[in-house]
């Protein structure tokens, strides 16, 4: 593990909710992730790069010197740009790039967890399908186009298909069980209608975990119970009058708006017949002033863009409601939503079940809790074909910090809290 790794593990395991400096200290550590241009660095440093670590001219012959080393031509244009702040490049490229340094399949997928943040090989695509075969058979660059030359495109399908589905894990293993080109070629053909779609594991998982979350015994709804009796000032049986109220009318009604406005403060909570929207904001644990905040348009985006305390690749495709309901319908995407999805999912429902059995909202974590949530993410991650928690990813940090608190619910919301407070300093 590196140095720079090591430290934001560390960070994660110590900061607390509780410390002094908290709010400080998380702008700290949000200023200490790396972009794609300090990973891509920090990579070429330990693949052979002896140069100025900040001339981004000689990173840039480097890598085309790689580049023609390896026979891939033609060479990517721009090459100089990918060493600027907030720069990304597409999957083929990075590829291209995992092919010029001769990385072996093992290899290109920690690269992919490292430096582009994105999940390894998705073999449900014919050119990652090809470039997996080739890399674990040491085949370069040429040989997976000249493979790629003798294969048609695949159509990219909306939704998964209602008849029977090919897993990504069959593919990978009969992938790792062809030892020539000719045999790949024929299997890819043979399946090609297979090859329109991708995530049908991540998909049925979190298709899954909603289905524990949301209905009238859902996890939602019965941490929502929890929360109203003892944390909402106003639950419902407090709330009740007296069947004969011999105060004026005036008193009555200025009570009911005093009421309505300390209401704001309260937690949203949902019940068996809630929307997504509301099981979302009630799991982000927003009170119902900041629900109405965001309300009209049903997103976070406002809060989320251009946030100080959210680097890029935390925010780009934060969950959110419309990913959910694209998933319920069991529509397919970019891998990305989905992955960070499936994490925001496992972490919520591993947390409000020991809530909802210890039977109340204020419960403590136990010693091996955090390493059992820890292990949860990360199977169904690599069950469904994406890379485990990795600290130096800024959207995976914010659960691996979370999960280490006596109250990890509680420190997960107090952090998308803090989201909102440096939005309205004027900060972010």
């Amino acid at each position: 593990m590196s140095q720079y790794t090591e430290m934001l593990k560390l960070r994660a395991e110590t900061l607390s909710p509780d410390d002094d400096g908290y709010e400080e200290s998380l702008l700290e550590v949000a200023s200490l992730f790396r972009g794609f241009d300090e990973a891509l660095t920090a990579f070429l440093l330990s693949h052979g790069y002896g140069g100025d670590p900040a001339d981004a001219q000689a990173k840039a012959q480097f890598l085309r010197e790689r580049f023609r080393a390896a026979g891939i031509e033609p060479v990517p244009r721009g090459i100089r740009g990918w060493f600027t702040p907030n720069r990304t490049i597409s999957r083929k490229t990075a590829f291209q790039i995992c092919f010029a340094f001769v990385l072996d399949a093992a290899g290109t997928n920690e690269f992919f967890r490292t430096v582009q943040f994105e999940r390894g090989f998705d073999c449900h695509t014919v050119s990652e399908a090809v470039y997996y075969f080739c890399m674990r058979g040491g085949l370069p660059y040429a040989r997976a186009q000249a493979i790629l030359s003798r294969l048609p495109d695949t159509e990219r399908r909306k939704a998964l298909p209602r008849g029977d589905v090919l897993y990504t894990s069959t593919i990978v293993a009969h992938i790792e069980a062809i030892r020539d080109e000719e045999r790949l070629i024929r299997y890819i053909e043979d399946n090609l209608e297979h090859f329109g779609y991708n995530n049908v594991t991540a998909i049925k998982f979190l298709q899954g975990l909603w289905a524990s979350i949301a209905g009238s015994n859902g996890l939602a709804a019965r941490e929502g119970k929890l929360i109203d009796e003892s944390r909402n000032a106003f639950h419902p049986d407090r709330r009740k009058r007296p069947v004969c109220d011999s105060r004026s009318r005036e008193v009555v009604e200025a009570e009911i708006r005093r009421e309505e406005e300390l209401m704001r403060d309260d937690y949203v909570v949902s019940n068996g017949e809630s929307s997504t929207w509301t099981i979302y904001t009630q799991i982000l644990g927003l009170d119902r002033s900041l629900e109405e905040r965001c309300a009209p348009t049903r997103s976070l985006a406002p809060v989320l863009t251009r946030n100080v305390l959210l680097p890029l690749r935390a925010a780009d495709c934060f969950p959110n409601r419309q990913t959910i309901d694209q998933m319920l319908r069991g529509e397919t995407g970019d891998h990305e939503p989905i992955r960070k999805l499936i994490i925001f999912l496992v972490f919520y429902t591993f947390w409000a079940k020991k809530l909802v059995e210890s039977g109340s909202a204020f419960f403590t974590a136990g010693y091996s809790d955090a390493g059992r949530c820890l292990d949860t993410i990360n199977k169904y991650l690599l069950d469904a074909g994406y890379p485990e928690l990795y600290p130096g990813n800024p959207y995976d940090w914010i659960f691996l910090w979370a999960l280490h608190d006596a109250h990890p619910l509680e420190a997960f919301r107090s952090y998308i809290l803090e989201l909102f407070i440096a939005k309205d300093s004027g900060s972010a």
